[in-house]
């Protein structure tokens, strides 16, 4: 099983900044690099059609021109991947995205009310899933996708929410002291 976020390194920098003082980061993730196939797709497509388009062109300098918008939204979304990280603390899931304009989303854990792993076929070729919360009322963010390793993500948060609810369900602890309205020797009494 491959460790998410090893404890000696911690969370970058760049995560760092945005827990809370009580806080501690349990998982730190960085997006897929499958996330970068649309545009790469995108900027190979638009190749081919400029390549086309120029030669059948009065002016190819206007084709090639409007081409270059592409290979720059690559270069620019390529530049941002190492930038986008999934982070659960004890306390919250956050989504940090941005090269030029940051963007931290965070959602409570104790407002998750489920959480769904969903994995396309080539999601499951390449490695990648998209978590999708269940939580009541309106969230920063509900779906994750392109996470790297998602079934040992699914487990962990998973793990972290069934967590949550034993301690919000378990009530104040047992204090030693023997109950005083039950009778041992009648176990179906009714009291």
């Amino acid at each position: 099983m491959t460790q998410l976020s090893p404890a000696e390194i911690g969370p970058p920098a760049s995560v760092n900044r945005y827990l809370l003082p009580q806080e501690r980061s349990v998982i730190t993730v960085r997006m897929h690099p499958a996330r970068l196939a649309g545009p790469l797709v995108l900027a190979g497509g638009g190749l081919l059609a400029a390549r086309k388009l120029a030669s059948r062109s009065a002016r190819p300098d206007i084709v090639w021109g409007a081409y270059l918008l592409l290979p720059l939204y690559l270069v620019y979304r390529g530049a941002a991947w190492p930038a986008t990280y999934l982070t659960v603390t004890n306390e919250r899931m956050m989504v940090i995205r941005g090269l030029l304009s940051r963007t931290a989303a965070t959602m409570p854990l104790d407002k998750v009310t489920g959480l769904t792993l969903r994995r396309t076929v080539l999601g499951r070729l390449l490695g990648y899933g998209t978590l999708i919360a269940d939580c009541p009322g309106r969230q920063a963010f509900r779906k994750v996708g392109y996470l790297p390793y998602p079934e040992q993500l699914y487990l962990e948060i998973s793990g972290l929410l069934c967590r949550e609810e034993l301690d919000e369900t378990a009530g104040p602890a047992y204090d030693g002291e023997a109950m005083t309205d039950y009778d041992s020797a009648d176990p179906f009494q009714q009291g």
